[in-house]
């Protein structure tokens, strides 16, 4: 099996296939360990014999078996189960100190070969620093370059936090509102509803000191790709520009229509 197959079997594996709601997943995984002891007892000991097969055509949930398959993808190189094992490792409340210092090696073995998110997680990391690994909070320069790298390597979180920075002059970065923007814009097309609202809030307002030039259609195009993402905000948004006409033709029948199909319930 490849790298690929063997984490895309352990994500399966994780939530169960079909997805389980969770009071499906606590009848179908009730003999499955979900601690940190278990999850070292697959690391270490267990081997791909062990994952149980498919019956009448549901994968159970099962993490331990989840984890032998992303150990497997971690022998054969591959940052996206590093990267899973160590945030996990990390982030279970009782696992030991030996295992959380094992999960912090394997995010630095992803960011080590480029993984956006081990990268970015690694920035986070150290800014506020976990005494649990023994990581004190960086210097500012630290974190900006740790940043630099992630938000470089095209992670959505990173560039959305860096165009935040930019924006304010913070965490080290100057105020710079035109590489704010072109950060926000970056990490709205890497997928990030939010920035898309950043980005087209700085462009219908325009502004900021003549830095940015106001450009109501983009700002309405991007709020668009949020609202499509599934951001309330940017449905909001939607409706305000039909109903003022800013952006796109006024249509206060396509202002109504969008306010009672998809904020009905809010």
């Amino acid at each position: 099996g490849s790298a690929e197959g063997y984490f895309n079997l352990g994500h399966l594996l994780w939530t169960g296939f079909p997805e389980q709601e969770r009071s499906d997943r606590d009848t179908l995984s009730s003999d499955t360990n979900h601690s940190a002891a278990a999850a070292a007892a697959a690391l270490d000991d267990s081997d791909l014999a062990d994952i149980p097969l498919c019956h009448d055509s549901v994968l159970r949930m099962d993490r331990q078996s989840a984890i032998i398959a992303f150990k497997k993808a971690v022998q054969m190189a591959d940052p996206d189960a590093m990267y899973f094992l160590g945030v996990y490792l990390l982030s279970v409340d009782d696992a030991s100190r030996e295992q959380r210092m094992k999960g912090l090696d394997l995010i630095n073995n992803a960011a080590n070969i480029g993984h956006c998110g081990a990268l970015y997680y690694l920035a986070i990391l150290y800014l506020n620093g976990d005494e649990r690994v023994d990581v004190e909070p960086c210097p500012t320069t630290e974190f900006v370059e740790r940043l630099d790298c992630a938000a470089d390597a095209g992670d959505s979180d990173a560039l959305y936090l860096r165009a935040h920075c930019l924006y304010h002059g913070e965490d080290g970065y100057e105020q710079d509102y035109a590489a704010a923007l072109d950060n926000f814009v970056q990490s709205a097309e890497a997928g990030n509803a939010d920035a898309a609202i950043s980005a087209g809030a700085m462009l219908h307002r325009g502004g900021l000191g003549g830095v940015i030039q106001r450009d109501r259609r983009r700002a309405f195009e991007l709020y668009q790709e949020a609202a499509e993402l599934g951001n309330v905000e940017g449905w909001r948004n939607l409706v305000a520009c039909y109903a003022l006409g800013e952006g796109v033709p006024k249509c206060e029948r396509t202002a109504r229509y969008i306010a009672d199909t998809m904020l009905k319930s809010e």
